[in-house]
């Protein structure tokens, strides 16, 4: 008997859970009892990333995925996450949903038997097309779910008045005007959320008030983020889409029943005129931003390059409790880089707006700490990253 023979199956499982999903699946070979132990590695954390094209639209690795979970129920004890991307061809959805139709069947039947999932991230590409969500979450329950992203169905960023054109043959209006709701169900149903990511909802999510008690990061639309936001407590906000935020949702977002300290609006172009009206609603609060900038939009006609930075001063004015400032999002394209000289200086000219500025990340990617003994502004290699990199 060899000695690896003899290790007690703890003693195999510390050692199998620090190897690669390569190697684990070698070793799934060796042996039946090496298969028992590894599989449950193995299996605990899923990531399957296809790239589906119009010659090959069908998400093999998704299937069999899915097929073997159904075939060896036992895993359904193991799985905590659950990662499935499929990027896409840009161009028509509809070959693209013909083929995943079945595919999804299986993997939405494999779903409702991981009652032990904790993290689900669902990004299927297929936004625009006639998918909705009631494919994948229909009649799922997952108790101990902590973290939910769904992207890729519905009419995502598309107007409705687009949308129903471009689907009216396959979906019919009162269909499309419901999209929102098998999310809002599932997540009515799921209270164990803590983090929610709906990049593609433009939808109004009815939830009610009961819903996601516990609910402290959420990424999505100010659209559906004004109807998810109020009355709890998120502290973590991402918004994605448009240049422009209405008033209404903008005050419906504020009304969350903890103050939202991060912001990051890296996943959209921002005017100096959007933050303005995003710190009258929220800038009492918020400690760490992130900004992508649309530069295109003149801060100081005054100024070239970086230095026309400069005109953000009465913006960032507006964020008193404002520690940390991320700017790396921005394109630079078109405008010199700022040097060392000039972002020192922008660092001080903001930090008399915004006394309590304490880190500034540039463009250049460069990290300015301030140092608050001798309030000088120092770069800095290597730094830790932002909360928001986390989720």
């Amino acid at each position: 008997m060899s000695r690896a023979a003899q290790l007690p199956n703890e003693t195999l499982h510390t050692i199998f859970e620090n190897l690669s999903p390569g190697s684990l699946t070698a070793v799934l070979r060796a042996s039946h009892r090496f298969r028992l132990v590894a599989e449950r590695i193995l299996y605990a954390n899923i990531v399957i990333v296809e790239s589906l094209h119009h010659r090959a639209p069908t998400p093999i690795h998704t299937a069999t995925c899915a097929n073997t979970l159904l075939a060896r129920p036992h895993l359904s004890e193991v799985v905590r996450r659950l990662s499935v991307r499929w990027q896409t061809d840009s161009g028509p959805r509809e070959p693209f949903v013909a083929a995943a139709g079945p595919v999804l069947d299986v993997l939405h039947r494999a779903l409702q038997t991981l009652v032990h999932l904790e993290q689900l991230d669902l990004a299927l590409g297929l936004a625009g097309g006639t998918l909705d969500a009631r494919a994948v979450l229909a009649g799922c329950a997952f108790p101990s779910l902590r973290t939910f992203a769904l992207s890729g169905v519905g009419r995502g960023s598309l107007s409705p008045k687009l949308y129903h054109t471009a689907v009216a043959s396959t979906l019919s209006e009162e269909e499309g005007d419901a999209l929102g709701a098998p999310v809002a169900r599932f997540l009515a149903a799921t209270p164990s959320i803590e983090q929610l990511r709906l990049l593609d909802c433009y939808e109004t999510l009815e939830l009610p008030p009961p819903a996601l008690p516990h609910l402290s990061a959420f990424r999505g639309s100010a659209i559906a983020a004004a109807s998810v936001l109020p009355g709890r407590p998120v502290q973590l906000l991402g918004l994605v889409g448009h240049e422009f935020i209405t008033e209404r949702d903008l005050e419906r977002i504020a009304r969350t029943s903890a103050p939202i300290r991060f912001l990051d609006l890296s996943m959209m172009s921002v005017t100096p005129i959007l933050l303005r009206d995003i710190s009258r609603h929220l800038g009492a609060v918020v400690e760490v931003l992130k900004v992508k900038l649309a530069l295109r939009h003149t801060l100081h006609f005054a100024l070239s390059g970086i230095s026309l930075l400069a005109g953000l001063s009465p913006v960032l004015g507006a964020f008193p409790a404002l520690r940390q400032l991320d700017l790396s999002p921005t394109a630079v394209d078109g405008i010199a880089k700022g040097n060392a000289l000039e972002e020192s200086a922008l660092c001080t000219t903001w930090a008399r707006a915004c006394p309590a500025l304490r880190s500034v990340v540039f463009p250049s990617r460069t990290e300015w700490r301030r140092d608050g003994l001798a309030d000088v502004w120092v770069a800095e290699a290597g730094a830790q990253q932002p909360v928001w990199t986390r989720y």
